[in-house]
């Protein structure tokens, strides 16, 4: 064993607790930095060992093999998982420097067990074998799907080549872990400082207080620092009637990622090109090219069909809308109406919605109270599921921040899932959006005494403005629509009814189908009985009329012309760099393919330099490399599935319950036990369309359809 190897440290890391039936929680606030990495490094030592002992005796049976090799990765992921989440939400330099200095040594292990000739003859073995041929529909999908993985991390490799993909992958992981790392480093210090407070003017109030007491805890007597991430960000572009403060936001927001000693440009650049050449490495055409090959769409040709046929139906709404955005400006004395500035688009936009459907979006706020807003969404979730939903009692659950809550799911009684809620945002500390994450899968592997297989726990993480003046959290719908989105990813992960940890929960479902499941729940929001319920005024109590309710459901589809094209764009460009850049020397910079994609998709008013790809985690520092086009994938998949609820009714409880049930027991059940086309088919009866999604957004050409 190495000096730098703890083994005490690494049990530190790896305690766990148990809370009823619910076992290996982490101990979120017993990780501490310092043990980081030696622990990390002991655990590699320890299961290289481990890896090393099965190589040299491959048993190439599902109990001599498969099990072996799930166990290793349950014994990794048990301790790197709640490491790379503090990092996500209590960010600390001392253990960022502890992950990066273990972090290659993690790197170089997973090459070699996913680069292993012995493990891959034994799969390819085990398969041919007359126990392969009689594996569970579920154990030959694991089986089939890992020797593909393994033959896209080029296990065929030899010599150089091999050599030559090891270290792009180990590269590739400290960059994108840099990437990722130099956001969170850069919001940290990020101010915009706010001196005149007739410049607030407009902007919410809870948000102007936030700033003010960054400005304290910055040591400042007065005045007003804004921290440069996304709430402050949509506050002001929105609701700031001080142009020049706007500009400022926006052009402090869209320089992110290219901050002085922290640019994320070279960074981004040398992530394509390596991604390139290691796509060649292993037989592709490009980047593209190889994830494509483990998605449910079947060729990057469909991709750009489904956004072409996308764009062609959201392109001239996009331009009717721009164009009434204009007049309206105008109408309301405007002097830059008829050529509007990026940073005029979204204050005008709100005061052109506020002015259609007479409600102020910001206002609403008061009616939406998260603990209500959760009541309403728990309801909604036993009434289609049959399950209950309760905050645990036990305070000895780990939690690795006050606001974090931890919740039970139960059915007759019996605790079947629990998860996580981290709803607020801690500027300098947890980096923005939101996501959900697995903390537990449901594995028979990790079943503990009297069950047949462990509780699955899920986490999901917002980052709404937090609650002040003794009053609850309020929410944006934009945030309650957000919730509905991340739970929507948890009930796939808790309701999963495959006990092989391998292809449960979202295991081997494919990237461009698991949005599928938090799109779906965002689409009650539309419907006026089950939002209204969720309504409850934070001093009266009064739910929202229904005028005003129906007025929020017809804005659901205000702007969304050109909200199909931003994202569009971004799954354009996104396409397109994996596919060209690094290849095609027409495009000298990423930058040049970004520009380009623009130019030809948004209509939208934008700077000349501006840029997404700096600060565009998803593609360099998450999952969605040559994948982002998913979400509009998902999103046809998802209102093509609601399509289904709508067809019976959505009052009508008995058939609502069985199409719901249906949904449970395939989409949200069936994990990634079969492809993800055959799992919709079983539900639906036939494949997905866009025409479901394109009429839900006003889209849909009834002519032509």
């Amino acid at each position: 064993m190495t000096n730098s190897a703890n083994p005490a440290a690494l049990e530190r890391l790896g305690e766990t607790c148990e809370s009823g039936p619910i076992a290996h929680l982490p101990e979120w606030q017993g990780i501490d930095a310092a043990d980081v990495e030696t622990g990390v490094a002991a655990l590699v030592e320890e299961s290289d060992a481990t890896f090393t002992a099965l190589e040299a005796g491959i048993e190439s049976t599902w109990a001599g093999l498969m099990e072996p090799l799930e166990r290793i990765h349950h014994r990794l992921g048990a301790v790197i998982s709640p490491i790379t989440h503090l990092l996500s939400v209590k960010y600390s330099d001392e253990m960022q420097a502890g992950y990066d200095a273990a972090r290659p040594a993690v790197v170089q292990l997973s090459n070699r067990m996913s680069q292993s000739r012995p493990v891959y003859e034994g799969m390819r073995a085990l398969r041919a074998s007359a126990e392969g041929q009689e594996l569970s529909v579920v154990r030959a999908r694991i089986i089939d799907e890992s020797i593909r993985s393994m033959e896209r991390s080029g296990v065929h490799l030899e010599g150089d080549a091999k050599e030559r993909y090891q270290v792009i992958d180990e590269r590739l992981a400290e960059l994108t872990n840099d990437f990722g790392t130099n956001l969170v480093k850069e919001e940290k210090d990020s101010r915009i400082i706010v001196d005149d407070p007739a410049r607030l003017d407009g902007i919410p109030a809870p948000v102007v207080e936030m700033a003010r007491q960054q400005a304290l805890d910055d040591g400042e007597d007065s005045g007003w620092h804004f921290v440069v991430n996304a709430v402050g960000y949509i506050s002001v572009i929105q609701h700031a009637t001080d142009r020049t403060l706007r500009e400022e936001f926006y052009r402090a927001f869209k320089a992110r990622g290219m901050a002085d000693g922290l640019d994320n440009r070279p960074v981004l650049k040398e992530i394509l090109e390596l991604r390139q050449e290691a796509a060649a490495l292993v037989g592709f055409d490009n980047y593209a090219d190889l994830s494509i090959d483990a998605k449910m769409a079947p060729s990057t040709t469909a991709v750009w069909a489904l956004l072409g046929q996308l764009e062609a139906a959201a392109r001239p709404a996009a331009v009717t809308e721009l164009n009434a955005l204009k007049d309206f400006m105008a109408a309301q004395g405007c002097p830059d109406a008829a050529d509007p500035a990026p940073w005029d688009i979204g204050f005008w936009s709100e005061r052109q919605q506020e002015a259609l459907y007479s409600y102020d979006a910001e206002a609403l706020r008061d009616f939406f109270q998260l603990p209500r807003v959760l009541d309403g969404l728990f309801d909604l979730v036993t009434r289609l599921y049959g399950v209950e939903i309760v905050e645990s009692s036990d305070a000895s659950i780990p939690i690795w921040d006050n606001a974090v809550q931890f919740f039970e799911v139960r059915r007759d009684d019996d605790v079947v899932a629990g998860f996580y809620m981290d709803p607020y945002a801690r500027p300098g500390e947890k980096r923005g959006g939101a996501w959900m994450n697995t903390v537990v899968g449901r594995d028979r592997l990790l079943a503990t005494a009297g069950g047949s297989a462990s509780l699955p726990v899920a986490l999901f993480v917002m980052n709404a403005r937090p609650p002040g003046d003794g009053r609850p959290g309020l929410m944006s719908l934009d945030e309650v629509r957000t919730l509905f989105h991340e739970f929507g990813h948890a009930t796939q992960h808790m309701f999963t009814e495959i006990d092989e940890g391998g292809a449960s929960g979202m295991n081997l479902v494919e990237w461009d189908s698991v949005e599928l499941a938090s799109q779906f729940n965002e689409y009650w929001m539309e419907h006026k009985p089950f939002l209204k319920a969720l309504t409850a005024h934070v001093d009266s109590g009064e739910p929202l009329d229904d005028d005003t309710i129906d007025r929020i459901i017809d804005s659901q589809n205000f702007m969304v012309g050109n909200a199909t094209l931003r994202q569009l764009n971004f799954a354009k460009t996104d396409m397109r760099l994996h596919e060209a850049f690094g290849l095609d020397d027409a495009y000298a910079e990423p930058g040049d393919i970004e520009a380009a994609m623009a130019a030809e998709t948004l209509v939208l008013p934008m700077l000349d330099d501006e840029t997404q790809l700096p600060a565009f985690g998803h593609l360099f520092a998450g999952g969605y490399a040559a994948g982002y086009y998913s979400y509009k994938w998902a999103e046809v998949l998802a209102a093509d599935a609601f399509g289904a609820f709508r067809e019976v009714g959505l009052d009508n409880v008995e058939q609502l319950q069985a199409v719901a049930d249906r949904f449970r027991t395939t989409v949200l059940g069936m994990g990634g036990s079969m492809p993800a086309a055959e799992v919709y088919r079983l539900f639906r009866g036939r494949d997905a369309t866009p025409d479901a999604l394109l009429a839900e957004q006003g889209l849909l050409d009834t002519d032509a359809a």
